[in-house]
C-alpha cells in the first residue's frame, strides 16, 4: 500500500489502512499519541508515525490496554512499552518523542515570540 519513494501518507490513507476512520486520528493526535507532520491543515504520517500506531492499537486491541494506560506509559517512557516492543517500533517510538518535543519547543518560541 506505500511504496519507498513516499515519505509521507494524507490521513485518508493511513486511516483506511489502520482500519479506523480520520477522526480516530484526530483523537490520538489530541491526546499526544501521534505527531503528524501538518501542510497547511492537512496532516501527513510518516512510516515511523504509521508503524507506531499499529503498536499503539496492537496495545489496544491484543492486550486490552485502554488510551489511558497507554498515554500514562508513554509519558513515563515505561520499560513496559519499550521491553516489548519490536526493534522498528522502539526507534518509532523515539522518533514520535523527538517529534513531539520539537513540536513543543515550536510552540514555545511561537508564544515568546506572540508576546
Amino acid at each position: 500500500m506505500f511504496n519507498e519513494a513516499d515519505k509521507s501518507y494524507p490521513i485518508e490513507l493511513v486511516a483506511e489502512f489502520l482500519g479506523v476512520n480520520s477522526r480516530t486520528l484526530y483523537y490520538y493526535e489530541k491526546f499526544n499519541l501521534v505527531c503528524p507532520l501538518r501542510r497547511g491543515k492537512k496532516r501527513y504520517y510518516s512510516k515511523e508515525d504509521i508503524n507506531w500506531l499499529e503498536y499503539v492499537r496492537e496495545l489496544m486491541y491484543k492486550h486490552g490496554m485502554n488510551l489511558r494506560s497507554i498515554i500514562i506509559l508513554i509519558k513515563r517512557r515505561d520499560a513496559v512499552i519499550l521491553d516489548k516492543c519490536p526493534e522498528d517500533v522502539v526507534l518509532c517510538f523515539k522518533n514520535y518523542l523527538a517529534k513531539k518535543e520539537d513540536n513543543l519547543n515550536k510552540s514555545e518560541e511561537k508564544n515568546k515570540n506572540n508576546k
